[in-house]
């Protein structure tokens, strides 16, 4: 190679050293902005986490009063029905 071929290609690949480092900067600060937002969803996710088990807790107290209540009436019902036989 002579000195203008190895010129050229030293420019050339200068050239390409500066796309490419303005290419990770891009990628970098993305990648912030990414995290930021994952973060910022976890959080969210965690709040939503609380009030679902909150309301599951709720739940399951008004199914255990209504399955009590339901076995009094049931018994109730068939003390009732026993008694006429």
């Amino acid at each position: 190679m002579n000195k203008n071929q190895v010129d050229n290609w030293r420019e050339v690949s200068q050239i390409r050293l500066e796309e490419l480092t303005v290419v990770n900067a891009k990628q970098s600060s993305e990648i912030s902005h990414i995290k930021e937002t994952v973060d910022e969803i976890k959080t969210l996710v965690k709040e939503q986490n609380g009030r679902v088990r909150t309301l599951e807790s709720s739940v399951s107290s008004i199914q255990s009063v209504g399955s009590f209540v339901a076995v009094v009436l049931g018994s109730l019902i068939g003390w009732l029905y026993k008694g006429d036989a």
